[in-house]
């Protein structure tokens, strides 16, 4: 693993910058290891979620947590395209967006 890697102890999750390995042309603060996006639901809830970019949506959801925002919302349209499975093709980017969330609350916890 880089130097780059950085543990957040939570879901076994790392954070990885792979940035140049991804097909979602968005830039991503923070990554998750593919290993975690297998463990997602092959499922996106409706057409609009679909060939959407699930490290987007975790993204946002951390985003969100990390503020402790009161009022949520997972904004399909502005998640980044992808069709890379290492980007979560066909994974629920509405848990992805949750497990971002709940990361994002834990590191806000922790600092």
């Amino acid at each position: 693993m880089s130097a780059l890697e950085i543990s957040t102890g939570t879901h076994g999750l790392k954070v990885i910058n792979m940035n140049d390995s991804l097909s979602c042309n968005q830039a991503h603060p923070r990554t998750i290891d593919e290993s975690i996006l297998s463990n997602l639901a092959e499922h996106q809830m409706h057409v609009k979620g679909a060939h959407k970019c699930c490290q987007c949506a975790y993204n946002s959801g951390y985003q969100q947590g990390s503020l402790l925002q009161k009022f949520i919302s997972l904004d399909i349209e502005s998640l980044g395209d992808s069709h890379a499975s290492s980007d979560g093709h066909y994974k629920s980017i509405h848990q992805a967006f949750a497990l971002g969330y709940s990361d994002g609350v834990n590191s806000f916890i922790r600092s």
